[in-house]
């Protein structure tokens, strides 16, 4: 069996029959929906409605005879030929067709395949009159931890987070969903040498403007063999980006730099692409989230401003 990223691209060269999502609505007749992520902290079922959760969650179940609890897998993470596996609801063969459509129609938005997460959120919105979110930010972490291998990648790495909360923004207002809202500022537990260096090379680079800095990430080819001098000049632009203050960031932000960045924190298929030498490095890798951060909140700004009306999802 391939990863479960690998799995998933397979799909996209598949044939799938459609779904009619207006007459499935129709069908199904949800009134509540409750979708729970795999962050932590404890969970309970919805009182009302149906609940859906993900592979990896703790399930029971028959612990909740009184409560409609659908479990959503991976396909390759259950070990199936299906993109995805649907357990618990009658109609689990027209869900899982369902998620599928949504799901490639979402990857070229993206530039790879979408999460569970996000895939069952973009389809819930459209079978359902209410739908609430829980334990989901779709912001994993990218901190590399110490005792991660050198040669493995995070799971994470393979979504693309940032194009994730570009397209959930647009359904946000819809939904129940407190936790999607990033404050400005990004809490870091940074070593204190580390400003100063930011400092000298934002001052050497004779700009600070953060995205000229992801510009010139960008320039560079990802590659397993780049040369410790130029991973550390690299590691500098990193730690100037990541203790950059939010007004800075949103002074010279506009959509399309933003979107532009997107792809370099991410790697759809590590096993077979090159990915960018950051995302698999201990050290470098724990100033992602605070640049991250920082993107995610300029597009939520923006996006705001102009009323939710730029680079809306649109439904088929």
């Amino acid at each position: 069996m391939p990863k479960s990223h690998t799995h998933m691209h397979q799909h996209l060269q598949m044939p799938h029959s459609r779904v009619d999502l207006h007459t499935l609505a129709h069908q199904l007749a949800f009134e509540q929906v409750t979708i729970i992520g795999n962050a932590s902290g404890n969970w309970q079922p919805a009182s009302t409605g149906t609940t859906f959760i993900f592979n990896g969650t703790q399930w029971n179940e028959k612990s909740n005879p009184n409560n409609q609890i659908v479990n959503i897998a991976n396909g390759g993470f259950a070990e199936s030929k299906y993109a995805f596996v649907v357990q618990g609801h009658a109609q689990s063969d027209l869900l899982t067709q369902a998620l599928t459509q949504v799901a490639i129609e979402l990857t070229p938005q993206l530039g790879c395949w979408p999460s569970s997460g996000l895939t069952t959120i973009v389809l819930m919105q459209q079978l359902s009159q209410h739908v609430q979110v829980q334990r989901m930010s779709l912001f994993p972490s990218l901190a590399r931890p110490n005792d991660l291998p050198l040669e493995d990648h995070l799971p994470c790495m393979v979504h693309n987070w940032l194009g994730e909360r570009r397209i959930a923004q647009t359904l946000a207002p819809t939904l129940d969903w407190p936790e999607f809202t990033l404050p400005p500022i990004h809490l870091s537990n940074f070593p204190a040498t580390d400003k100063a260096r930011g400092s000298q090379t934002s001052m050497m680079m004779k700009t600070d403007n953060p995205f000229d800095l992801l510009a010139r990430l960008q320039d560079s080819t990802p590659s397993a063999d780049m040369s410790h001098s130029a991973k550390h000049i690299q590691l500098d632009w990193l730690i100037t980006l990541a203790h950059t203050p939010i007004d800075v960031w949103l002074k010279y932000a506009d959509l399309k730099q933003v979107i532009n960045a997107e792809a370099l924190f991410f790697n759809h298929m590590p096993e077979s692409k090159p990915s960018y030498w950051y995302l698999m490095d201990t050290q470098a890798s724990q100033y992602l989230d605070a640049i991250r951060h920082s993107l995610a909140y300029c597009w939520q700004t923006l996006s705001t401003k102009q009323n939710g009306t730029t680079h809306t999802f649109t439904h088929r």
